[in-house]
């Protein structure tokens, strides 16, 4: 009889092949957004809508997500991650099919809310997995950040080029193909018993009100917000959200201005290599530095940093300069990532890793909702080009709130400490 995954004891290594099964899934699921980030805004750009239905399509991907993160995570509390994943997976790889045959841009709004909910769900799972298969060690979840940077260097410049030579359709059938990498993927992984979720219900118990199960419960919104207790998760939690509006920045307005400026969608999509390059190297860096930096000051000077190199776009006049950018925005976010991961995981009980995880989700998904409405009504009042040193100047003046907190609360930095 094969070992199950939550037999591994944590001072022992886990196996290559739970760490392969892992990482792919990440690396299919997060796909969907850097593909995305492409293919979507450029059809979207097509339907030629107002700059406000233009940055609702994109928050429309968050509405879901902000609903129901919590819940996606305490399912994968209740059933392990690996079940829920065999779900989201298949319907991230079904819904962008339908995309090319949307007769509007409403239909639009309404396909980005259940696609946004699917890849919110597989990211949820994935970074659930570095808890229950991983331990939650910083080591596993900087990997986990290198190797989600495969998608982000290889799949939107197949996209650009997909959209160029193939149109809507072939770019949106590559998106699907692409993602059915990540079912496979959790089909790979062994199962996890209930131990190795903190005591989650058995099989036999789910099998006898699995409905009930499935729904929403507020006993774990309760939980899941009682976690914020903790001045460490709150300050995560914050930390991350600040990544998801410089991201949001990136899949919406990020692309209309390039448009703007001449750019083809090949060249767009050759701009995420950069920055996947960039986000793999400093992914790596993060467990060594934490030897020397808390955790929660690296992380607050790396986002920081991110946010502003998207938002200093407009002042960047030629295309190297933005590869440059790029570069050192993604590697900015690829050096805080494993800390934002770990340092949730570390505030919550094994049986609430997934519930803390959806609580981070449903921060980030009210930045992604936030950031391009935002941008959409200062471009319609003072232009496209100043809602990109608004966000920029906001986010500036949170970190800099969160620096002095800090700074006074000495404890709550070093518990960021490894």
């Amino acid at each position: 009889m094969k070992p199950d995954a939550s037999a591994l004891d944590e001072s022992q290594p886990v196996s290559l092949r739970v760490q392969a099964a892992v990482y792919g899934v990440g690396l299919f699921v997060t796909s969907i957004f850097h593909i995305g980030s492409v293919v979507i805004p450029l059809f979207v750009y097509t339907m030629n809508p107002s700059p406000f239905l233009f940055g609702l399509t994109f928050s429309a991907a968050h509405i879901l997500p902000f609903l129901f993160s919590i819940h996606a995570g305490a399912l994968m509390d209740r059933f392990g991650a690996r079940r829920v994943m065999f779900a989201c997976t298949l319907a991230s790889a079904i819904l962008p099919l339908l995309y090319p045959m949307a007769p509007g841009v409403w239909a639009l709004i309404v396909l980005q809310m259940f696609l946004g909910l699917a890849e919110s769900m597989g990211w949820i799972g994935a970074q659930t997995m570095i808890g229950q298969y991983m331990h939650g060690k910083t080591v596993y979840a900087g990997r986990l950040s290198f190797v989600i940077r495969i998608g982000q260097l290889a799949g939107p410049p197949l996209a650009g080029l997909a959209w160029d030579f193939t149109g809507a359709w072939g770019a949106f059938v590559l998106m699907s193909v692409w993602c059915l990498g990540g079912f496979v993927c959790a089909v790979l992984l062994p199962p996890l018993s209930s131990a190795a979720r903190g005591g989650a219900p058995t099989n036999s118990h789910l099998q006898s009100g699995r409905l009930r199960a499935l729904l929403p419960r507020w006993s774990d919104y309760s939980t899941a917000f009682s976690l914020l207790g903790a001045p460490s998760v709150v300050l995560i939690v914050i930390l991350g959200a600040m990544m998801h509006v410089g991201n949001a920045v990136q899949g919406s307005f990020y692309v209309a201005w390039l448009k703007d400026m001449g750019i083809a969608g090949t060249a767009i999509g050759l701009l995420s290599p950069a920055g996947a390059v960039g986000a793999a190297v400093f992914s790596l860096l993060t467990a060594p530095l934490t030897r020397y930096v808390g955790g929660f000051w690296i992380a607050l000077f790396s986002l920081w940093a991110g946010v502003i190199f998207i938002c200093v776009t407009p002042l960047l006049g030629t295309y190297l300069a933005l590869q440059v950018a790029m570069f050192m925005r993604s590697g900015m976010n690829g050096l805080a990532q494993p800390l934002v991961i770990t340092l949730v995981l570390r505030g919550a009980g094994r049986a609430n890793q997934g519930k803390a995880i959806g609580l981070r989700g449903t921060a980030n998904r009210t930045a992604s909702i936030l950031a391009p409405l935002a941008m959409g009504a200062v471009a319609e009042a003072v232009g496209l080009e100043a809602s990109f040193y608004v966000v920029g100047g906001i986010v500036s003046l949170a970190m800099v709130a969160i620096g002095v907190y800090l700074l006074r609360r000495p404890d709550v930095a070093r518990s960021g400490e490894d």
